[in-house]
């Protein structure tokens, strides 16, 4: 079973793949203060309303506006939506290399953002929902992996997720192939870059129970 990594708050583990992370982009010879506020003023034609999303003082504030219909919204914007945001992926995640290091990170993941408060962009909390922004952010992945080469190792999560039915004292598990489980487990996450452990280790606390072993 291919693992999945969920994400949407972004003070949680995986959180700086959210448009809300506070990372910013520059596009077209503008700097953003987010990919939300990039997103969100591109719906508008009117120069004025563009603006106004750009100086909002939060992504939130900047969404709340993307919603408000009294200002340019453009009539084809269902047809060009997800260009712009697969356009703000790229800058962000090609323009902050920490970001770029966690999202190579998780190759062979599929990345859910997961919420019950959307049902395109998300997952619409019950995995029901398309999750375009999850499946953007796979493509932006496989396209720096190109760059790189192709070659990086596949997830893989610690053996107190994988295997949450095991004692990690338990001989016969060792001895059964679980020792060879725990150590390519160990290494994976012992050969990420710092900012990609980093996430890594926040996504997965140890357990008091696996502590000596991992």
């Amino acid at each position: 079973m291919t693992p999945s990594i969920l994400f949407y708050e972004t003070d949680k583990a995986y959180g700086c793949f959210s448009n809300f992370s506070r990372h910013a982009v520059a596009i077209d010879g503008t700097t953003w203060p987010t990919t939300e506020h990039f997103f969100q003023a591109a719906k508008f034609t009117d120069p004025a309303d563009i603006a106004a999303v750009h100086a909002a003082r939060t992504p939130f504030l900047a969404a709340q506006m993307g919603r408000e219909r009294h200002r340019s919204f453009r009539s084809d914007w269902e047809a060009l939506r997800d260009g712009v945001m697969l356009q703000a992926l790229r800058a962000k995640f090609t323009q902050h290399p920490a970001l770029r290091e966690i999202l190579l990170s998780t190759h062979g993941a599929t990345l859910v953002e997961h919420t019950a408060n959307d049902r395109y962009w998300a997952d619409g909390g019950d995995g029901s929902g398309r999750n375009m922004l999850g499946k953007l952010l796979e493509r932006v992945r496989e396209e720096l992996l190109a760059e790189e080469g192709g070659a990086a190792p596949c997830w893989r999560v610690p053996p107190w997720i994988a295997h949450p039915e095991i004692e990690p004292s338990a001989m016969h598990w060792r001895m059964g192939g679980g020792e060879e489980l725990l150590t390519q487990a160990g290494r994976f996450r012992d050969a990420l870059p710092p900012a990609a452990r980093a996430e890594y280790d926040r996504c997965f606390p140890v357990p008091a129970n696996w502590a000596r072993s991992w």
